[in-house]
């Protein structure tokens, strides 16, 4: 009995301490009064900002690894654009993959065939996601792409430079993700005038053929200045495909549907008919009984 006395009020003493921290960092008066002093105070937020500036300090240095570099432009083919979107695929793709590996590894020892089977998969999962949003941002390209081509064919058919209608083009684009590829190639033409280098920032966000025209027809147009018949061109060949698009996807939506008004309609026979069934059997059996 007095040796639970004494640790209960030594639970109590420490309790209220840990109490009165904890009610130091959340409480919102207090964090409010402290202001910008209170950055740095979380051991997430020091983490994160600890993070944040290793991978800044790493983008500012002059060279880089191999393997950072392929993840980097694969995760910009994929419209993933954001400053850490390398870093989060290398640490999903190994480092939680390693650490699935361990756990897995702990639950199931000593086979080591579960935790293989964990880490592949993983692995699989990830590079799957990334393929289908890759296929999706190029696809969304290949929607707008007509839009592109008629707004330049446009523009130049009315007496605009090529230039001039190449750092507007991006007004015409809605999709948010591919307005931004677009501004970005007009502000790096507009401040270095190096339509090669701004094409070549360009067709690093995309893997398909159109990305590779539109660059040869906008090349063109800045050196000869007339490229309205190839713009007219690609722009009936891009409509077609949207035309294209937009008839697979009615088509698709109208399967759906068919599919699934089907499956309601079996559910509500199903829940009809088995009664019925149900009750048929007991009349036969209550017949050939009696």
């Amino acid at each position: 009995m007095h040796f639970l006395l004494i640790i209960a009020v030594l639970n109590f003493i420490i309790a209220t301490q840990a109490a009165k921290k904890i009610f130091v960092y959340t409480d919102r008066h207090l964090v409010e009064a402290l202001g910008a002093r209170a950055v740095g105070k979380s051991v997430y937020k020091r983490c994160k900002n600890l993070v944040k500036q290793s991978i800044e300090k790493y983008e500012r240095r002059k060279k880089h690894h191999g393997f950072y570099i392929k993840a980097k432009a694969k995760m910009k083919k994929t419209g993933y654009r954001g400053q850490y979107a390398a870093v989060v695929y290398l640490f999903i793709k190994y480092v939680v993959t390693a650490v699935l590996f361990i756990i897995a590894l702990v639950v199931n020892y000593p086979n080591p065939a579960r935790p293989l089977m964990v880490a592949i998969l993983n692995m699989i999962f990830v590079e799957l996601a990334l393929n289908f949003k890759k296929r999706k941002f190029n696809l969304r390209f290949q929607k707008n792409a007509y839009k592109i081509y008629k707004y330049l064919h446009n523009q130049i058919s009315s007496g605009v430079k090529v230039t001039d209608a190449i750092k507007t083009v991006y007004e015409v684009i809605d999709d948010k993700d591919l307005r931004e590829v677009l501004v970005e190639l007009a502000a790096r033409y507009m401040l270095t005038l190096d339509i090669d280098a701004s094409l070549e920032e360009f067709r690093s966000n995309f893997d398909n053929q159109e990305a590779e025209t539109l660059c040869v027809a906008l090349k063109q147009g800045v050196i000869t200045g007339d490229n309205k018949d190839l713009l007219e061109r690609q722009e009936d060949v891009m409509f077609k495909k949207y035309f294209n698009y937009i008839q697979a996807e009615t088509d698709s939506c109208r399967v759906r549907s068919v599919l699934a008004a089907a499956m309601f309609v079996a559910v509500i026979v199903i829940m009809i008919t088995v009664p019925l069934l149900n009750d048929v059997t007991d009349a036969i059996q209550n017949i050939f009984t009696n």
